[in-house]
């Protein structure tokens, strides 16, 4: 594409400007761009650049987290074993599932039935949780282990209709 100032050189400088919701683009080369001032020469090198964008991030250590509704820290609430209110559940999700995890083994409650409707309700659950795993699988284009789980659904499904 050629400059749109100059119509000779080869347009490097490619501007896009949006005023009042109206959307102008203007396609320049160097020479032209440095003339209309739109670009002038900047004092800092891709390194820095780079190395700045590079640097961690720096985020509240986890215990000085606190709930902006009821004010507790994840110290606080450490300490006490109690939250303070139902918003810290979203607050400090990542360190719950984290204490739920070692503390249970699991973050989903697997719970207890009776002997009697167990096993339908397992299948039930199976079947629940096949079809979500099935759902993935064909997104990631693993269709052998699709026809697999597909085949385990429809058994399951005959299963349950007895």
């Amino acid at each position: 594409m050629n400059c749109e100032k100059c119509h000779k050189n080869h347009a490097t400088i490619h501007l896009t400007a949006i005023e009042n919701g109206v959307k102008r683009e203007a396609h320049l080369c160097d020479e032209c761009a440095r003339q209309t001032g739109a670009i002038t020469n900047f004092n800092f090198s891709i390194g820095s650049l780079l190395g700045n964008l590079m640097e961690p991030v720096k985020t509240p250590k986890v215990s000085q987290i606190r709930c902006p509704e009821c004010g507790i820290t994840y110290s606080e609430f450490k300490t006490k074993a109690r939250l303070g209110c139902a918003n810290d559940y979203d607050v400090f999700r990542s360190e719950l599932l984290r204490l739920l995890e070692k503390v249970h083994g699991s973050t989903q409650h697997a719970g207890k039935t009776p002997h009697t409707v167990d096993a339908h309700i397992r299948k039930e659950n199976e079947l629940i949780r096949l079809k979500r795993d099935l759902d993935s699988v064909v997104k990631s284009e693993d269709f052998e282990k699709a026809a697999e789980i597909r085949d385990r659904i429809k058994t399951l499904e005959l299963e349950l209709n007895r």
